[in-house]
């Protein structure tokens, strides 16, 4: 029976290997680092939503001001127009002439003085 004592018992006499101090600081320098490193790659990617969510809020803030700037265009477009302005300019006293006169006035050709310059 011892035999077959030993034979059952032979893994669990012996223990693993011992591990130094050198290789235990080995090793928590890797776990610290590897810890290290996925903390910065959170932190990374919590202020890259953040920054997502702000770009998508001045998109929409961008979108409703072109939407407001097209309704102003076309209030502007409304209010110049030829018939607006024609009753507004009734309504201010004007009045549309019958005739109209045009006066030639000769330009000045190159190297002739200009009628202030003739004094």
């Amino acid at each position: 029976m011892k035999g077959f004592t030993g034979w059952n018992t032979h893994g669990v006499k012996r223990s693993g290997q011992k591990i130094g101090p050198r290789a235990a600081l080995s090793g928590l320098a890797l776990v610290g680092g590897l810890a290290l490193m996925a903390a910065f790659y959170l932190a990374l990617a919590s202020q890259t939503a953040v920054m997502g969510r702000h770009l998508q809020e001045m998109e929409a803030t961008r979108a409703a001001l072109m939407r407001e700037n097209a309704a102003l265009r076309d209030q502007v477009a409304r209010a110049a127009s030829v018939s607006r302005l024609r009753q507004r300019a009734v309504a201010a006293g004007f009045v549309s002439s019958g005739t109209v006169v045009f006066i030639d006035v000769p330009l000045p050709g190159p190297g002739t003085p200009l009628p202030d310059e003739q004094e």
